[in-house]
């Protein structure tokens, strides 16, 4: 019940013809009335209000116990006000490892912020604006009985893991599952991987991994495909599968280095429905040797290359 509240709340806050039926919708109902009773002096007596004018303190970075041999935990936690006095208008959460490379770390840190300043702004955007005060007392009343949106679940979250693979003691890779919630309640999750040589600090990307980029997307779309039509069925959304795994930079965005070769981490909604999962594709590093991989990355000799050559 309270959640939906929360939902109805913001909902009504953002846009101005709710907001009118709203209005006279609580009226009828006598809302209006134990509104102003329970609320004679809103911004000096709501006890939530006060807690948003409280000062909030700046995003930090908060180390934490190792999750794995030579990481450190970290963690980015910042929590929005709601200027309006009905709480959080985000709350974001993103759990990052530090390995004590500066190089990396810098970079790891540099990207998480990015990402929190990049979702704080567009939480931003979309908060309420022009609130109505006679608005905020009947909404206020409306949850007086309920549990306080300061207690509940923001308008807004973003919550990140990761989790940490080493192909080699010359790379790491982490992928990032980024859930974020605007609305829906199920929320929408987000895979994003960086890779990094633990030998020069350089972050990866498919033309540092592969001398011919254009030969391991063929290879992996090739490989994926056949994978996926016989964990999902040839038939089920032939067409999302063969968007999917489409040889095109943005379907392989997100690919993990192993100690065996790469994980494929297909994105939600790219290859299937959503109630198939999350789909993630092993392939071997032998497969992969027509597309010149850097086998440095993986502890290889080149004389692996030399018979593909």
């Amino acid at each position: 019940m309270s959640l939906m509240c929360n939902r109805l709340a913001a909902l009504v806050r953002r846009d101005a013809g709710l907001r009118k039926i709203f209005i006279m919708t609580a009226l009828v109902l006598g809302l209006a009335n134990h509104a102003n009773a329970a609320m004679p002096g809103r911004l000096s007596q709501n006890p939530v209000a006060a807690e948003a004018e409280a000062p909030v303190p700046p995003a930090s970075a908060i180390q934490a116990l190792p999750r794995q041999p030579g990481v450190i935990d970290c963690l980015l936690q910042r929590r929005l006000p709601d200027d309006s006095g009905f709480g959080a208008r985000a709350d974001i959460h993103i759990n990052y490892p530090a390995f004590g490379n500066r190089r990396i770390d810098q970079d790891i840190r540099d990207w998480v912020a990015g990402l929190a300043e990049a979702f704080a702004a567009h939480s931003a955007l979309d908060s309420p604006a022009n609130e109505d005060p006679q608005l905020d007392a009947l909404l206020e009343a409306l949850l007086a009985e309920d549990q306080p949106l300061s207690e509940s679940r923001g308008i807004f979250e973003l919550w990140g893991g990761y989790h940490v693979s080493r192909p080699s003691s010359a790379a790491i890779s982490i992928a990032f599952e980024l859930w974020n919630y605007t609305g829906d309640p199920e929320g929408n999750l987000d895979i994003i991987t960086l890779n990094y040589s633990l030998l020069t600090g350089q972050r990866l990307n498919l033309v540092d991994i592969f001398e011919k980029p254009d030969v391991a997307l063929e290879l992996m779309s090739s490989w994926a495909r056949k994978e996926l039509e016989t964990r999902l069925g040839a038939s089920r959304r032939a067409r999302m599968l063969a968007d999917g795994t489409a040889p095109v930079a943005d379907n392989f965005s997100s690919i993990t280095l192993t100690p065996e070769g790469i994980c494929i981490n297909f994105q939600p909604w790219q290859v299937a429905p959503r109630d198939a999962g999350i789909q993630k594709v092993a392939m071997p590093l032998e497969k992969l040797l027509p597309a010149a991989p850097l086998l440095a990355l993986w502890g290889r000799g080149e004389n692996e290359q030399a018979g593909i050559d």
